[in-house]
């Protein structure tokens, strides 16, 4: 059965887009998995110690793989793009995959929280969440991503130009 899920991308390391570009190019070869749409870029501010800026996206995938299979697939994607495992705790990275939401699951397991435990708290998850899926709602605030990121404080995350990345896809009215 094929789900759609919303997995965010990060990185802080090296040329950050080509990073981006690469991890996306990287899921749209993952058998299973389509690639449907992808979110404008973000900078953000780090979160944790000393560090360069972000650039986040969010795409959003139709999947027919397990979550768990899929966040197997997303580690072994940041291990090929240059990310060493156990690194520092919210320490710099050349990538980051998340998987933010899988439309009509919940999965609370020791290695995978989906919802992400803390997408409702960050901005740079929420802004480009909210430009591909607005009205999705979050299965355990049962809030939609709109509202989350309504509640949310201010934080330092603009919407910035690209050149490698694609076009965003989203809706360009709310419906």
């Amino acid at each position: 059965m094929n789900s759609n899920v919303y997995v965010g991308l990060g990185s802080n390391e090296g040329d950050r887009e080509v990073q981006l570009v690469s991890a996306l190019e990287a899921l749209s070869r993952i058998d299973a998995v389509v690639v449907l749409r992808c979110s404008s870029l973000f900078e953000s501010a780090p979160v944790g110690p000393p560090q360069p800026r972000y650039l986040n996206a969010v795409v959003e995938l139709e999947c027919a793989l397990s979550p768990q299979r899929l966040l197997v697939i997303l580690k072994q994607i940041e291990k090929d793009l240059g990310r060493e495992p156990g690194g520092t705790r919210w320490g710099p990275r050349p990538i980051d995959l998340d998987i933010l939401l899988w439309e009509g699951q919940i999965v609370a397991d020791p290695n995978l929280q989906v919802p992400h435990l803390e997408l409702h708290k960050r901005r740079f998850a929420l802004e480009p969440l909210a430009e591909l899926a607005p009205h999705v709602e979050h299965p355990v605030l049962c809030l939609t991503v709109a509202q989350l990121l309504e509640q949310l404080s201010p934080q330092d995350v603009q919407r910035c130009e690209s050149t490698q990345w694609p076009e965003p896809s989203y809706p360009l009215t709310e419906s």
